[in-house]
């Protein structure tokens, strides 16, 4: 026998142009809905009842010669009761079925879209500042670093900030938003991979990249996106994280949670920036027509974003002045191993990726040439990148230079996930709309046709 109450879903399909709910099986036997019973069924916004009534005008119908009784519920009346959703849960008691949206669907029918912009991993708040920029209002910031809260707080004080590591946010006074922001932590991905960030031992590289201590912050993301139930979702990573495990199982966890997923590996070299960092970008959006920046040319060259020449001369160096660093170069470039800084001239057009120990002059680092002294150097300024990046020139930033160049080396360029983010601008409710004009287009009129009104039939 059946234990009631019995849970389980079905999806409305079709037949005869209106939509239909077909239900079959030994359990509306034990629930009492016997071949021949009389039934009610009453419709109402986003459920439908169906209830054992002895002068109910349906009758419930049965296979394999009344041994297994079927309700087929044909009706265009569920296009007004559900819309566009198209699976139903099934809620069983004793003498009475209820259908009602699932909690997946009622999730998608239900996200959020009040123009407002939170951030998980948040950083110093570049995300947000390219939300922000894109035309969504900050509301809230997760991010455990004081120093890159204090930061994000200084540029977004209209949000709520929780200086938290992100188990110990309480969930429940999150405000609601319409888009999610993540710069998940990179380090499990990153190609680099020489310390774990927690313990500073060597990394064991036979071991895959979810075997580090920050790569259950997937995990933690997917809970937020969950509960908070946003319109759209957007993340940023390394470039490995699409074919780690955990970037895998993101991808399909916002499809199974009913969003339509875009995922590439991008390089805003390709989109018109100075600078290419090349991140992989997760866009999981609730409508229709979202597409990606238009790849173009740059036609920008440092010399757009260069400080004034007068300002920056006492920056410069030669290898008298830092014999340790030329050195080191003259012997990175004799081993042919990569590391040798990058010289930049005016003219340059594609600039190197900016770490974020960049301002601690590593001696990778991209150095800009003198215009006219040969073999004289320095390093980009900040104000520089902010530029490169498209940072607003009244951002504020910490007063430390090496935690600057800590949120700039790990944060995003501003001006491309800005062009990003605007393609989520309202997509809305356009793929509710059409759902729904198909459905109507095939309904039958009263007058032509019963099949209009709640039935129940026999296959």
């Amino acid at each position: 026998m059946t234990t009631f109450p019995r849970l389980s879903t079905t999806s409305i399909g079709r037949n005869k142009l209106a939509p239909r709910v077909w239900l079959e099986g030994l359990y509306l036997l034990h629930a009492g809905f016997a071949p021949t019973s009389r039934i009610q069924v009453e419709f109402s916004t986003r459920k439908v009842s169906i209830k054992l009534a002895p002068e109910g005008s349906r009758v419930v119908s049965s296979k394999k010669q009344g041994q297994i009784p079927v309700l087929d519920l044909n009706s265009s009346a569920l296009v007004d009761t559900f819309g566009p959703i198209k699976i139903l849960q099934v809620y069983i008691t004793e003498g009475e079925i209820v259908l009602t949206p699932t909690h997946s669907e009622e999730l998608r029918a239900t996200r959020c879209r009040n123009g407002r912009e939170g951030s998980c991993y948040s950083g110093g708040g570049l995300l947000t500042e390219a939300a922000k920029l894109a035309g969504y209002k900050p509301a809230f910031a997760i991010e455990i670093e004081q120093d890159y809260a204090q930061v994000y707080e200084e540029n977004h004080p209209e949000a709520v900030l929780y200086n938290l590591s992100v188990e110990n946010v309480p969930l429940d006074t999150i405000p609601p938003v319409e888009i999610i922001t993540m710069g998940i932590p990179c380090e499990p991905y990153s190609n680099a991979r020489r310390l774990e960030k927690i313990t500073g031992a060597k990394r064991d590289r036979t071991l895959p990249p979810e075997a580090h201590p920050l790569s259950d912050l997937t995990i933690w993301a997917a809970l937020l996106i969950r509960k908070l139930n946003p319109a759209t979702v957007v993340i940023e990573e390394a470039p490995g994280y699409l074919n780690s495990g955990a970037g895998y199982m993101m991808c399909h966890f916002l499809e199974r949670a009913g969003y339509t997923v875009e995922a590439a590996v991008l390089d805003p070299r390709d989109f018109g920036e100075l600078s290419g960092r090349k991140r992989s970008v997760i866009v999981a959006h609730s409508g229709n027509g979202f597409a990606w920046p238009t790849p173009i040319a740059c036609t920008r060259t440092l010399a757009d974003v260069m400080d004034d020449p007068e300002t920056v001369e006492r920056e410069f160096f030669t290898a008298e002045d830092k014999p340790w660093l030329v050195n080191h170069w003259t012997k990175q470039t004799e081993k042919g191993n990569g590391f040798a800084p990058p010289q930049l001239t005016e003219d340059s057009t594609s600039i190197p990726t900016f770490k974020k120990r960049y301002f601690s002059q590593q001696g990778d680092g991209a150095v800009v040439k003198h215009k006219s002294k040969p073999n004289t150097w320095r390093w980009c300024t900040i104000q520089e990148v902010r530029r490169i990046h498209g940072i607003p020139e009244t951002y504020k930033f910490h007063e430390a230079k090496t935690k600057t160049g800590e949120i700039l080396g790990q944060g995003v360029i501003v001006s491309f996930f800005e062009k990003i983010i605007s393609g989520t601008r309202n997509l809305g409710t356009v793929q509710t709309k059409t759902d729904r004009a198909e459905l109507k287009n095939h309904e039958y009129s009263d007058n032509n046709s019963p099949s209009i009104q709640p039935t129940l039939t026999f296959a």
